[in-house]
């Protein structure tokens, strides 16, 4: 027992109550600072600094621009150019097509059998139409014409037959196969897992319109909301080729929306047979009647129908705008979308189902291109866009309506509705200009800036009477 409490003291004893380790403790002292020392190397470390900041500047500036191109793309480096679609005027010409030539050796006699389009306003109801004589020369008498041996062209109609019909058909085909050059069908690409923990893959898809190209990349514009929550949004162009898409910027109102490629991201033999969209008109005298042709998915998949514009003066109010729509008499799916297209191959209308009136769902309507070519060329530069917040129609003068533009609704927040503006106002005049039609109001709406301030003379009714009234207001910017 003695033992053990003696080894359990020898434990419990520490080195500071022993004397055995006393021969190893020392006092350490501080180096005094040598200060010349000191500053010296400061001195060295600056310098060394200053000379390593120099030689990397230099290197920068001369290695910089090699790198770059190595590093970047061509497109990076470009300027971005702005995005134009400029109108391309129908002008209704006498079309003649030749059919035949026939020339009799020895007599000058040239005849060409050609068949002759009647310009409308000469078209009558006979089957048979009597030859115009032509309108004899005046010639002075002081003056002795001098005879001239020139060959003579003798035209001769000839009716049209079968063969001539579906020829007809064949060039048209061909002129819609040119148009898809500037179409690329789209397809948004949703994957994910259902309730039952299965994997799922979504697909919807639409047609795109190719607008431009601003140096760095391809615009196409199509329908945002056939794409929206997309996890991928995949282009085909017309040669089969393929990329993703990237939405830039989408108009609320129509849904229409601007998308993106990178030049360098669309295969190389896509770019040589993609083509830029070529526009046309869409103003009403110029398309009620027409022949058109619907090309992209008019039947909900790849196709083409053709028809005839059945109405033009219907329009679609949207905020600070209203847009004409073309409805023909295409039958095709109520899901169509694409583009309407004119003889010459020019897009009229962008196909738009959703304003199609009960009994009238798979009728072709489309946005008319002249009344959304603003929005256009505004949503593929990424213009902020004014608003004031209307929703306006033309006036009724047989109602006793002043002249001007008639408010059917304000927009809740705008500024019209923080301005006091209400339904039943009708707009006279902005900024000193009369508005005397929703497109002279959509003009100058459209062509201000964000944050500018308008003056808007209005009327508004009370007790039978219209008062004259005036306001300032600021605009916001178009969400």
């Amino acid at each position: 027992m003695e033992k053990d409490k003696d080894k359990e003291k020898e434990i419990k004893q520490t080195p500071q109550e022993s004397n055995d380790y006393h021969f190893i403790q020392e006092k350490i002292k501080e180096r005094p600072i040598n200060r010349k020392k000191l500053i010296r190397r400061l001195i060295l470390t600056a310098g060394l600094a200053l000379v390593f900041g120099l030689v990397a500047c230099l290197t920068f500036l001369f290695l910089e621009p090699i790198f770059g191109k190595m590093l970047s793309s061509d497109q990076d480096m470009v300027e971005r150019e702005e995005i134009s679609l400029p109108e391309n005027d129908e002008v209704e010409e006498p079309v003649h097509n030749s059919i035949q030539v026939e020339t009799e050796e020895g007599s000058g006699i040239t005849i060409e059998k050609v068949v002759v389009e009647t310009p409308l306003d000469q078209m009558t109801l006979d089957d048979e139409e009597e030859p115009v004589e032509p309108e004899p020369e005046v010639v002075s008498e002081n003056v002795v014409p001098e005879p001239e041996a020139k060959p003579e062209t003798v035209y001769e109609v000839i009716p049209l037959e079968p063969e001539d019909y579906r020829q007809l058909y064949r060039k048209l085909y061909a002129l819609s196969e040119e148009v898809e050059k500037s179409l690329v069908r789209i397809t948004a690409i949703t994957a994910g897992t259902d309730w039952f923990n299965e994997n799922y893959v979504y697909t919807d898809q639409t047609t795109g319109v190719i607008v431009g190209n601003n140096g760095y990349e391809y615009l196409i514009l199509a329908d945002s909301r056939k794409l929206q929550n997309a996890d991928t949004i995949r282009a085909t162009f017309v040669d089969d080729g393929t990329g993703d898409l990237t939405l830039k910027v989408a108009d609320e109102d129509t849904g229409l929306g601007i998308y993106g490629i990178s030049i360098t991201d669309v295969p190389e033999s896509s770019r040589k047979q993609i083509a830029i969209a070529a526009f046309g008109v869409s103003y009403k005298d110029t398309m009620l009647g027409n022949a058109v042709m619907a090309v992209g998915n008019p039947l909900g998949y790849k196709s083409i129908a053709y028809g005839m514009v059945t109405s033009d003066s219907r329009t679609v109010s949207k905020r600070d705008a209203s847009y004409q729509l073309l409805t023909s008499d295409i039958y095709g799916s109520s899901n169509a979308n694409g583009v309407l297209v004119n003889i010459k191959g020019q897009i009229v209308g962008i196909i738009d189902q959703e304003y199609n009136e009960k009994g009238m769902e798979n009728l072709i309507s489309a946005y008319g291109v002249s009344s959304i070519r603003k929005l256009m060329e505004d949503l593929s530069n990424n213009r902020p866009r004014s608003l004031l917040g209307l929703y306006v129609t033309d006036t009724l003068p047989e109602l006793g309506m002043p002249a001007g533009v008639y408010v059917s609704q304000v927009v809740q927040g705008s500024p019209a509705m923080n301005a006091g503006l209400a339904k039943g106002d009708v707009i006279q005049m902005i900024d000193n200009t009369q508005t005397t039609s929703v497109s002279i109001y959509m003009n100058i709406v459209q062509n201000k800036e964000p944050e500018e301030e308008v003056t808007i003379v209005y009327f508004r009714p009370s007790d039978g009477e219209y008062i004259k009234m005036e306001e300032t207001i600021k605009l916001e910017t178009m969400e």
